[in-house]
């Protein structure tokens, strides 16, 4: 009833009154479901350089590989293996960027031989890891600027396929930042509808990955533009 109502401006306003948070919902803290993906994301993160299996996973997690699965597949909107890979490969490209030689940067990844690295690599890096590692030398590179909801996100590529995801606020930004990536590349605007529709559909997040910290949140979100165009592109 409207008489048992009172309405506050902001959550410790109704804390200074002698409120308290619904115990039910633990609207201030993690819900059981957001610790056990905010585990497993801080997890891969920290072991991209082992293989990282289900069964792992789920003894972090406290859940049985199964519900892991679907869960996480439900709140991330990809699997744990499709973005332990993304997460594998950006850490690659970090890695090279850091002044790492390609074997180095290899095996410290978990890829186990550089045959492997450059059969999972090339197409998903637009160009050779060699190539990359000489930034982009004669390498054509085209981009398209997106703004989603919060933010705007650069989108990269060449004739190989996708070289780059940047997310960000400023445009001018996130152009300068693949230029400093690919400081040899040859570099031009094309704007593409087609990625304007990927980047927009991943912007839409499960509302449980809201109260992850911002860090988390930009990973996923960059996993799954990387991943939903390279799988379009196939």
């Amino acid at each position: 009833m409207r008489r048992n109502i009172r309405m506050f401006w902001t959550a410790n306003e109704a804390e200074r009154r002698g409120y308290v948070a619904c115990l039910r919902c633990c609207p201030n803290s993690l819900t059981p479901a957001e610790k056990a993906i905010k585990a497993i994301l801080e997890y891969i993160e920290d072991h991209l350089d082992e293989t990282v299996t289900l069964g792992t996973l789920s003894n972090v997690a406290l859940l049985s590989p199964h519900h892991l699965q679907e869960v996480f597949k439900r709140i991330v909107g990809l699997s744990p293996k499709a973005f332990c890979d993304a997460r594998r490969f950006a850490r690659f490209k970090q890695n090279l960027r850091s002044g790492r030689s390609i074997a180095a940067a290899c095996y410290e990844v978990g890829y186990g031989s550089s045959r492997a690295l450059y059969e999972r690599t090339s197409k998903n890096m637009g160009m050779t890891p060699f190539m990359y590692l000489r930034g982009g030398h004669g390498v054509r590179i085209q981009y398209s600027i997106t703004r989603a909801v919060r933010d705007t996100v650069l989108i990269a590529w060449t004739r190989v396929g996708l070289c780059a995801v940047l997310p960000g606020e400023e445009p001018n930004a996130l152009i300068r930042d693949l230029r400093n990536e690919f400081p040899k590349a040859d570099i031009r605007h094309k704007s593409s509808a087609r990625w304007k529709f990927a980047v927009r559909s991943c912007r839409v997040e499960d509302p449980l990955l809201c109260r992850l910290p911002l860090v988390l949140r930009m990973r996923i979100f960059q996993a799954r533009v990387w991943n939903t165009i390279a799988s379009s592109s196939a």
